[in-house]
């Protein structure tokens, strides 16, 4: 996508809790960061490289925590774009908004919590906090360092402030919602007494009845979009349970209650990935020959590593093209004596947030494309037709191998019980909506197979614990495929369904 179709987005980007970093930031014509332990973040090319870097830099945060950082980082590295508006909480009760002007940079000569930093054009610098309509309020509250700022056309509203202070609103919504209210009353709670209310009542502050998968999403992007989480996890126990809307530590050095809490105590509210894979989540780490190579040694590279190409850059980013087999052919028979310019062609090059399906006919077509770095300067990254398909292989798989254990199971339950086992194996309010077993969750076979009786109806030879542990691995791996995770399933996560798999394979052959 070109900085000329984009749409700008507007941001929250604090200065740390107490507006440690305000003055300088002012001053200096800056956002910046704390996060110090991190070092460069332009060396990680995936979020979960990000994630991965942060583990290891704080090896005591939660996972929790991780994501969250993993997700703010992200966004102030990559996500943020030049032209971008930004609104930086003040600590006198007023804001400043600006417009990106820059890259992302590390500054390593600089105290560790003034290293990662963006250009900002501050525009206005003294907006009242009460001159801004409440449902944006309730946004610009959000515990986090960085955040997004979405709702009710929010960056059109923060452009109007910034040209001549005044919050124009959101015709036909102006009132704050009640999901807004609740997460707004959340953020202003004092730790030791949090919002406490059932999980029935939180899934109807976002107009849900029962926890489906939109419902689920939904609330965890705005918990995590705020700073929030639940505690304990809204998405299991009964709906009549009580849980509590904790904050998640927006970075580094800011404990909450929640930091010592086990992380199977609290709901995990990482932000869903994008729906729509762009290139920078993809390509490889690029390999290239300066344009004073000689040809002979390219082509000993490229048979080396079994390239098909390379690209030409030199060591100060300048971008010369790629040289391939097919041009290296082609220059033989115009030269004797060929050299790597005569070699070098031009290849498309597209921007790291481009659409993935926008590229996938060019790269079929090309065999390979390189891709332009978030910096929109150097070119880092490659992807080819083999590494699209190998990704794809990889995406589809495990939605595939699921799909078959579930068909698996349905078809078994079909078989061996009736319907009152099936209405037994669910919980009581649900079970007047059951009447054969496809009305029945993935969740619902743990429940099923575990009871002594029901197991003895099938007549599998299997141990019954063991199968009843693989359906529930592969239970909770599959509501993560369902989230759109991106990370591909680790070995031990494909051994658990590999291993669900071959033991109903083997006790129900049919195919």
């Amino acid at each position: 996508m070109s900085d000329d179709t984009r749409r700008t987005q507007a941001w929250l980007i604090r200065a740390g809790r107490n507006g440690e970093r305000e003055q300088r930031a002012l001053d200096d014509n800056l956002a910046i960061l704390g996060w110090a332990e991190i070092g460069d973040l332009s060396r990680f090319t995936t979020g979960p490289e990000l994630k991965a870097g942060l583990r290891e830099a704080y090896p005591e945060a939660s996972s929790s925590a991780l994501g969250n950082w993993a997700g703010q980082l992200w966004k102030f590295a990559t996500a943020i774009q030049h032209g971008d508006l930004v609104v930086m909480p003040r600590k006198n009760r007023h804001v400043a908004i600006g417009r990106v002007s820059g890259p992302y940079e590390y500054r390593p000569d600089e105290p560790g919590d003034f290293r990662q930093v963006r250009k900002v054009e501050w525009i206005r610098t003294d907006i009242p906090w009460d001159d801004i309509r409440p449902d944006l309020r309730a946004s610009l509250g959000s515990l986090l360092t960085v955040c997004g700022l979405t709702r009710h056309n929010a960056a059109a509203r923060i452009s109007r402030l910034a040209a001549d202070g005044t919050d124009p609103g959101f015709e036909g919504d102006e009132q704050v919602t009640s999901s807004a209210e609740l997460l707004d009353d959340a953020i202003r709670r004092d730790s030791a007494s949090p919002r406490q209310l059932t999980i029935r009542s939180l899934l109807e502050y976002w107009g849900f009845e029962r926890r489906t998968n939109v419902a689920v999403s939904t609330i965890k992007a705005d918990l995590a979009s705020n700073g929030l989480t639940t505690r304990p996890a809204f998405t299991e126990g009964a709906i009549s349970d009580v849980v509590a809307l904790v904050s998640l530590s927006p970075e580094p050095g800011i404990d909450t209650p929640t930091e010592s809490v086990a992380d199977d105590d609290v709901e995990d509210v990482i932000e869903p990935e994008p729906m729509s894979r762009r290139l920078g989540e993809l390509p490889a780490r690029l390999v290239s020959v300066p344009s004073s190579a000689d040809l002979t040694l390219t082509k000993t590279m490229m048979v080396r590593h079994q390239f098909s190409q390379l690209a030409v850059i030199d060591a100060d980013s300048t971008y010369h093209g790629a040289v391939t087999w097919e041009s290296i052919g082609q220059a033989h028979i115009a030269s004797d004596n060929p050299s790597l310019a005569d070699a070098t062609v031009t290849a498309l090059v597209a921007e790291h947030d481009a659409l993935l399906l926008d590229q996938i006919d060019a790269i079929y077509d090309r065999g390979f494309i390189f891709v332009r770095n978030s910096d929109r300067v150097r070119v880092t990254g490659i992807l080819t037709a083999s590494d699209l398909t190998r990704q794809f292989g990889t995406l589809a798989r495990p939605f595939v191998l699921i799909e078959e254990a579930e068909n698996r199971l349905r078809r078994a339950a079909e078989e061996h019980f009736d319907v009152q086992d099936l209405k037994d194996a669910v919980q009581p309010h649900r079970r007047s909506r059951i009447h054969c077993a496809a009305d029945l969750t993935f969740g619902d076979y743990p429940h099923l197979l575990k009871e002594t009786g029901r197991w003895q109806k099938l007549g599998w030879r299997l141990d019954c614990g063991q199968v009843v542990d693989l359906v529930e691995q592969v239970r909770v791996i599959r509501n993560d495929l369902m989230h759109f995770a991106t990370d591909p399933l680790s070995e031990e996560k494909y051994g658990a369904v590999d291993g669900l798999l071959s033991l109903l394979r083997t006790a129900e052959p049919n195919p």
